[in-house]
This record gives C-alpha cells, sequence and structure tokens, in this order.
C-alpha cells in the first residue's frame, strides 16, 4: 500500500518544482501585474522563471502607459523588451515620446508579429530608418501619430511584407488641410497587396483614393473611413467589383438626420469655436460620456452635428 502510495506522488510535480519553460508559459497568461509584483514574491523558482523570456512575449504596457509618466514608462518597456531575449511576438504601448524607444523595439523585433504604438510622438524618419527591421510583423497600428507621413507608410509597405492590418486613424482636426494624407493612401495602394484590415478614420482623401485601395488590395475584408467626408461610394458598385469586401465602415454626416456639408465646411465651422474644439477632443479621448440632450443644452449646434461628433 505505502508502494502504491508512493509510485502515485512520483506521477505529480509540485508547482516549484516543475520546469522553468513551463512555468514560463503558464506565468505568460497573467496580468502584467501579477507577473511582476505577485509571482516573484511566491519563490526562488518562480522569481527565476518569471526572468525568462517565455513570460515576456506578449507585452502589454497600454493602461501603464495612460497613468504613468514618459520616463517611468520608457524604463518599464526597455526593461521588459530586454527580459524577452529576441522573442517579442506582441507589444501594444502607447504615447511613446521620442525616436530612441521606436529605434529600440525594432532592434528586438525578430519576431514580432503585432505592434501597437497609438498616440506616439515618434518621426517619420525614424518609421523610413528602421522599417527593415519589422518584417515579420502582420499587424501594426500607427493611429493618432501625428508626424508619421506617407514617406513612413510606404517604407512599411516595401518591407513589412506580411502586413494584414493596418490601423492608421487620426481626429478629423489633425486632418485639415493635410494634403499629404492622399499620399498616405496612394502609398497604402501601392504597396500592400496582402490587407485584409485597414482602418483610415476621419483621413482627408477622395473616393478616388479609396477606389485605389481596393484595387491595389485585393484581399481587403474590411474598411473603416468613418469620418473621410469627402468620400462617396455606391455599395452596390463595391459588392459587384470587389467581393471580399465584407464590411465597409463609412459615415457621412447625411447618414445620420442632417443635410450634407462638405468637409471644408465643417471644418471651418468647427474651428469658430475654440471652445468646441476642447469638447470635441474630449469625446474622442473618451474623457466625456454624456446623453446627447445635455451636450446639446451645453453646446450650440445643431444635433445632426454632435450626433455625428460622438459616434467617432
Amino acid at each position: 500500500m505505502e508502494e502504491q502510495m508512493e509510485e502515485e506522488q512520483s506521477e505529480f510535480r509540485h508547482w516549484d518544482e516543475l520546469l522553468p519553460d513551463v512555468l514560463g508559459l503558464i506565468f505568460c497568461y497573467l496580468s502584467l501585474k501579477e507577473l511582476l509584483k505577485v509571482i516573484p514574491c511566491v519563490c526562488k523558482s518562480w522569481s527565476k522563471a518569471v526572468m525568462g523570456p517565455l513570460c515576456w512575449q506578449y507585452i502589454d504596457l497600454f493602461q501603464w502607459s495612460i497613468r504613468w509618466q514618459p520616463h517611468q514608462l520608457d524604463r518599464m518597456l526597455r526593461m521588459l523588451v530586454t527580459r524577452s531575449c529576441g522573442s517579442l511576438r506582441s507589444l501594444h504601448v502607447a504615447g511613446l515620446q521620442n525616436d530612441s524607444n521606436f529605434s529600440f523595439i525594432t532592434e528586438n523585433a525578430g519576431s514580432l508579429r503585432v505592434l501597437r504604438l497609438p498616440r506616439s510622438e515618434i518621426s517619420g524618419s525614424i518609421v523610413e530608418e528602421t522599417a527593415q527591421r519589422l518584417s515579420t510583423i502582420t499587424f501594426l497600428d500607427l493611429s493618432h501619430c501625428p508626424k508619421i507621413g506617407a514617406k513612413a507608410i510606404e517604407a512599411i509597405g516595401k518591407h513589412c511584407k506580411f502586413l494584414v492590418t493596418l490601423c492608421r486613424n487620426i481626429h478629423f482636426l489633425d486632418s485639415a488641410g493635410k494634403v499629404e494624407l492622399e499620399d498616405e493612401a496612394n502609398a497604402i495602394a501601392a504597396t500592400m497587396p496582402r490587407l485584409k484590415h485597414l482602418e483610415l478614420r476621419c483621413h482627408f482623401i477622395s473616393t478616388e483614393c479609396v477606389l485605389k485601395i481596393l484595387s491595389g488590395c485585393p484581399h481587403l475584408e474590411h474598411l473603416d473611413i468613418k469620418g473621410c467626408l469627402e468620400v462617396e461610394l455606391d455599395h452596390q458598385f463595391l459588392k459587384d467589383k470587389f467581393p471580399k469586401l465584407k464590411n465597409l465602415l463609412e459615415l457621412r454626416l447625411r447618414n445620420v438626420g442632417g443635410p450634407y456639408i462638405g468637409y471644408h465646411e465643417f471644418i471651418d465651422w468647427i474651428y469658430g469655436f475654440s471652445y468646441l474644439r476642447m469638447w470635441v477632443e474630449c469625446w474622442l479621448n473618451g474623457e466625456i460620456k454624456l446623453p446627447l440632450s445635455v451636450i446639446e443644452c451645453a453646446i450650440p449646434c445643431p444635433s445632426y452635428v454632435l450626433q455625428f461628433l460622438l459616434s467617432l
């Protein structure tokens, strides 16, 4: 009987006796806070395992990006990417403040598949210089990155041959008068034939540009052009000519119950109210969530325009 119990016990290992690689595979499902503050304090074997690269293949610093100061975020980012030892597969961090951080990421991007850097201040020139290091990525989010232009997008298209998802959303207030957004759209059409998912919210682009994208990206299934006020598309024409396109997100002012006004007229009207810009930016950042009736009382503008702004 005792021998049988010993045999049964020998088939199992205590948690602290598991191989570091096995622990690493388990720990990668935990939150960042648990990995940094809880696991290292349990025992020496767990502390050793959490220092290994398997725990840091998927790094999500988005929530920390919102709360931390830039210098704190920089230190955390570099520490965790270094721990990944080249095995990094997914990185999500917002608000990068300098080019050196982006360059550091690309130096450790040999296995990177997903890169999300919304609201970052990285320059187009650093993206052009280092795009060849991102050849393995399939998902890229550069939304609300105001310093990135058409040349950077073109460099990404030329070097990132496996890219299937691109998010390049901007605020409509930031797109006013920027002709280079047409160049960005043309660069996407010319260099990203494998795209299946594309987001270009609030870009100042023409219908012709969108059709170029659809022709140049024959595998495109999802196209989000919400807020692209200059674009007019016939849905039956799209269904017949581009049958792979399953989801087109398009929103115009006349779709929400009011008369259509052109892009330039809309932007001129918006800039006539300096305080309205502040409100709109707060809505878009998710800092203000109020019922439409309350907002209509606070800001004197047509309800259909408010509905449009709140839907972005």
